[in-house]
């Protein structure tokens, strides 16, 4: 079984910038998957200090050798 997942941003990794961005769209819940990255996941979600009500999760990877971070939400089934 496979879950798919929209992807509403794919930007650069900076800590800033994602901690900007989910405190803008109110994340309280963040799932963090990672694939080619040094960043620890349970470490990411305490430095992010989340408050809110919804959800997102954060793809962290390398596209083209650059830290990238892909940020959607899985998709939802019928």
């Amino acid at each position: 079984y496979a879950t798919g997942y929209e992807i509403t941003d794919q930007l650069p990794f900076h800590m800033k910038r994602l901690k900007a961005l989910l405190r803008e769209r109110r994340i309280g819940v963040l799932t963090v998957k990672k694939r080619g990255s040094a960043v620890e996941p349970e470490e990411l979600r305490r430095k992010m200090k989340l408050q809110g009500p919804h959800a997102a999760t954060v793809f962290l990877t390398r596209v083209a050798g650059a830290p990238t971070m892909l940020i959607g939400q899985p998709l939802k089934r019928p």
